[in-house]
């Protein structure tokens, strides 16, 4: 049986699809989506760079950058952007799979075809942060769609801002759905695929934890 891989499919009417990934012995069209939605990640991400996403310090070296050398200085953290969403793209479809295929027997390649899927809710959940930011000038980590934008309310410390607006709609979608596809696809117990898939995400929250709290310190390093 020959499997057409499609994420979006697999994302709308994941039983049906599931089912067919599984018994699948043959699977394509999985690396040309992998392109497209890597290509996806480098050009939300240089867009997000593009509009201002976490140039709070660079904006603030505005007065020492003056014409070209701020615009060229501006460029660079742009291709940063870019930089970073491929390294996502690759972390959140190959690696992640690679952790999966450490603890369950299911094939690396149909782990791949789920995390594409993954890579597209990411991808929506990116673009929801360039709409927000061009509409309302919110960063990611004040998303009306995370707990970031409550964690506002009530302390200005940037680390537990980003901290709670890593806990969004769009992550405990992502966290439902790769529990799903496991148990569906290889009979482990519930609660050690919650606790993989959590401990995962975990390393998510505090990744962009870390990020949001020196990525400014690194932006104002490079340039200053």
């Amino acid at each position: 049986m020959t499997y057409h891989t499609n994420p979006f499919r697999l994302l709308t009417n994941p039983k049906e699809t599931l089912f067919k990934l599984r018994e699948a012995e043959q699977l394509r069209g999985h690396w040309l989506w992998t392109v497209l939605i890597l290509l996806a990640f480098c050009l939300v991400f240089a867009a997000l760079g593009w509009v201002g996403a976490g140039t709070e310090t660079l904006n603030q070296l505005n007065a020492v950058y003056i014409g070209s050398d701020y615009e060229s200085a501006k460029f660079s953290f742009i291709i940063g952007r870019l930089v970073w969403g491929l390294g996502l793209g690759l972390l959140v479809i190959f690696v992640v799979s690679l952790v999966f295929y450490l603890f369950y027997e299911i094939p690396y390649q149909k782990l791949v075809v789920i995390q594409l899927s993954v890579g597209v809710v990411f991808l929506l959940e990116a673009l929801s942060w360039l709409l927000l930011l061009l509409a309302a000038g919110l960063e990611w980590d004040r998303s009306p769609f995370s707990i970031g934008v409550i964690a506002d309310l009530f302390t200005d410390r940037p680390w537990v801002i980003s901290l709670f607006g890593a806990v969004s709609l769009f992550q405990l979608l992502i966290l439902y759905f790769q529990t799903r596809c496991l148990l569906l696809l290889f009979p482990a117990k519930r609660w050690h695929v919650w606790a993989v898939v959590g401990m995962i995400y975990l390393c998510y929250m505090l990744m962009l934890t870390l990020l949001g709290g020196i990525g400014n310190k690194i932006v104002a390093f490079i340039f200053a």
